[in-house]
């Protein structure tokens, strides 16, 4: 060997050691301590981010340099990223540590790119992982990107990215999720910590369960995370923990399956810091969403829903005939000077939950249905029809008759999703899968007897705002995930559409951004949650109104002053024997309900309404009967008008403990009634900026007692004049209550007992 090359291999290794390190082996990376001249940095107006330069790890993360809402500085480090692959059968996970190799790039002050190579598994060396992170100063948020290359017709089953921990400096704060309505929990790690399992987690998938593609935990800051994704693809939300690790944030992405040499996430995960909470990142969600299709096609702000569905003034949830139907409803229409639209469950002629899609003919028969669809019309009553929008029962003749087996969805292993609802007769429902036309066609033509022949206005479609995959290549539509879902689901509603010449509505179950453009309303039971889920952490919040108030109509609740009914066609030996009144005690969980949807701008909504409640339940239904009448006078905020932050009262809230009952609508088998307890506020208040600039302020007292509210704003705050006129409206009554000026807004009003009304600043 000559001088020159010993020369050469000397600088060689002197360089080296000299050098700053740019990459090292995975096993290197968990046993190095992190140093301040390990991070790269990158920095905008309102965040900083700081990534390991030996192993990309995300160590912190910062709001304009003070507010730190990341901080993993552990020498072991997360799982930025997690790739499901299946290459000839086999499924194999594949992680950052499994990679020998590592680089950071910073390519400009606000951008880097971070690299993975070198698989442990000489076969599939061709293996690459790129990350790519910018800065966007305009918006003071990151926007990150994953790539997998050299994947060589190896199948990509799922990429969770990223996977955040190191949120000790937050996690004790609030968890808020736009779970369809919306809900948030305090303190979320002491709730996962009392699973017993190693690892337990919260998850949500979108389009479907999740209406918005964001979630954030905050305390004095906030932690955003959110996907730009404008075409609707499947992904999952997740919060969890796992010991020795803490808590977690990540976002799992399916793609559908296919062969590929790459991959690259067809949209960017949005991470961002912030000073506020749920309000504060529900409006930077919004800055992005009002620019999408789903905001430009809303069937709300086109003018596109059917005026009887615009003008509905209160909604009654029955089940059974039009005798326990249309009839109450008529009666109540007697009691009130608005209009009064119906959703009519178990019209259908077999029993609840077992028979679909066997709707037809109605069980009261068909000429006795259309009549009284007729007669309820003629008082201005419509009603929305059951049929669920995905189920077949695999115990109806038409299962066989029809093969409708080969039009269901399929899993991985080419096995239908079945799953029993009704606990009384144990027969299944299946889930029939949206891409085929098979089964749009069936849902049209049903619907279309419905809407075309027998007069029904419009179809609540239960299941709708519900994602599925499926695995069955006979179906024509992509395997696997991507955005199959909602895209059929769409063309599912305009087949329905396209059943009649008339003008019809179109309800969903739930809330997602996906179906804005498909449907005319979504029932949203959040206002109700504690009936079906009782006290267990979550709360409720008007987190889709925030977003999307003005481009999608929200109405519902499971508020009822009756236990739930029980179907006739159902076994008689299940049949409860209690009284069908819910008792008083649980009066304040009845008001509550309808507070909320008062003062969070939903058309409101009575279940299992029966003529006697006027008399034995005169105080609730009272109640109900004003909040209605103020909110039909008041549209301009509350069914027109864009979510603004409630005001906060200068004096502390009041509270109280309410009785909350829990009871399934399956109302039998000895099933009774759990009772709760929960603090709550006594008084409820909203904030909605009309379109014509006004501020409306909806305040409800839920308490028998006397009380007042005091509160100071900002005009500003509400872009309202800095000067102007403040009046107080009831049901029966407006007034002007005073004047402000240099932008200050002092509002001091009192409230009886079950009080309501609106003030208006402008």
């Amino acid at each position: 060997m000559n001088n020159t090359v010993l020369r050469n291999i000397f600088l060689v290794v002197i360089l080296l050691i000299l050098s700053p390190i740019q990459h090292s082996s995975a096993i290197d990376s968990v046993h190095t301590k992190s140093i301040p001249d390990q991070l790269v940095h990158l920095k905008c107006k309102n965040m900083e981010i700081a990534i390991d330069s030996h192993n990309g790890i995300l160590r912190e993360i910062r709001y304009k340099n003070k507010g730190l809402v990341v901080k993993n500085m552990e020498p072991t480090h997360n799982q930025l990223w997690t790739l499901s692959l299946t290459d000839a059968g086999q499924t194999v996970e594949l992680q950052a540590d499994d990679f020998a190799d590592f680089s950071v790039q910073k390519l400009s002050n606000d951008s880097m790119k971070l690299v993975w190579q070198s698989y442990k598994r000489q076969a599939w060396q061709s293996l690459a992982v790129e990350v790519d992170i910018k800065m966007q100063s305009a918006t003071g948020l990151s926007y990150w990107n994953i790539r997998v290359k050299g994947l060589e017709k190896k199948l990509l089953n799922r990429v969770i990215f990223p996977a955040i921990d190191g949120l000790k400096p937050i996690e004790n704060g609030t968890f808020a999720i736009p779970h369809w309505m919306g809900e948030i929990m305090n303190a979320p790690k002491q709730h996962l910590l009392a699973s017993a399992e190693k690892k337990s987690q919260f998850s949500w998938t979108y389009p479907g369960l999740l209406a918005m593609q964001f979630m954030t935990l905050y305390d004095t800051h906030g932690l955003y995370m959110a996907c730009n994704d404008q075409h609707m693809q499947q992904k999952e939300f997740s919060l969890y923990h796992e010991i020795n690790q803490g808590l977690t944030l990540q976002i799992a992405h399916t793609p559908s399956l296919m062969d590929r040499q790459e991959y690259t996430l067809p949209y960017q995960v949005i991470i961002g810091a912030y000073q506020g909470d749920w309000m504060t990142a529900s409006r930077i969600y919004k800055s992005w969403a009002v620019e999408q299709n789903w905001v430009k096609q809303s069937r709300l702000k086109n003018g596109l829903i059917p005026d009887w569905i615009r003008n509905t003034g209160l909604w009654v949830w029955n089940r059974g005939k039009s005798d326990q139907v249309l009839a109450p409803a008529m009666e109540l229409k007697d009691h009130s000077d608005f209009p009064i639209s119906v959703l009519w469950h178990w019209w259908h002629h077999g029993s609840y939950d077992d028979s679909f899609p066997e709707y037809l003919p109605p069980r009261e028969g068909v000429n006795s249905f259309i009549d009284h669809i007729s007669e309820a019309k003629t008082k201005g009553i419509h009603a929305l029809a059951y049929m669920n929008a995905l189920q077949w029962g695999d115990s109806t003749a038409s299962w066989l008759t029809e093969n409708a087996y080969r039009y269901a969805i399929k899993d991985r292993q080419g096995k239908p999703l079945t799953h029993v609802y009704n606990i009384f007769t144990n027969k299944p429902l299946t889930n029939m899968c949206v891409g085929t036309k098979f089964w749009r066609n069936k849902y049209k033509i049903t619907a279309g007897t419905l809407l075309k022949d027998y007069g029904i206005s419009g179809i609540y479609m239960d299941q709708a705002c519900i994602q599925r995959t499926c695995y069955d290549p006979s179906h024509g539509h992509p395997i696997g995930g991507g955005n199959f879902w909602a895209q059929f689901s769409k063309q599912l509603t305009e087949d329905v559409r396209s059943s009649t010449d008339s003008p019809i509505a179109l309800s969903g179950e739930g809330s997602c951004e996906a179906w804005i453009p498909s449907l005319d309303l979504f029932l949203s039971l959040q206002v109700s949650r504690e009936r079906y889920s009782g006290v267990d952490g979550w709360d409720p919040i008007p987190l889709f109104q925030a977003v999307y108030h003005e481009y999608a109509l929200s109405y519902g609740s499971y508020s009822s002053l009756l236990m739930p009914p029980y179907d006739e066609l159902w076994p008689e030996r299940y049949r409860p024997s209690t009284s069908d009144t819910l008792a008083g005690i649980y009066r304040q969980q009845f008001m509550l309900e309808q507070a909320r949807s008062f003062v969070w701008g939903m058309q409101p909504m009575l279940a299992n309404y029966h003529e006697t409640l006027m008399r034995s339940r005169k105080p609730e239904m009272d109640f109900i009967l004003r909040l209605a009448k103020l909110r039909y006078g008041q549209l301009k905020y509350l069914q027109d008008g864009e979510f603004y932050r409630p005001p906060v009262f200068v004096e502390k809230q009041n509270k109280m403990s309410i009785a909350i009952s829990k009871l399934s609508i399956y109302a039998g088998q000895n099933e009774h009634v759990k009772t709760f307890h929960k603090s709550v506020n006594t008084v409820l208040v909203g904030a909605w900026r009309s379109p014509d600039g006004l501020l409306g302020i909806p305040i409800v007292n839920i308490a028998q007692g006397q009380t007042s509210v005091d509160f100071i704003l900002d005009a500003k705050d509400y872009q309202l004049p800095q000067q102007g006129t403040i009046y107080l409206s009831r049901e029966n009554q407006k007034k002007k209550i005073g004047n402000y000026s240099n932008g200050r807004i002092e509002i001091k009003v009192p409230l009886a007992g079950y009080d309501a009304l609106i003030i208006e600043i402008g």
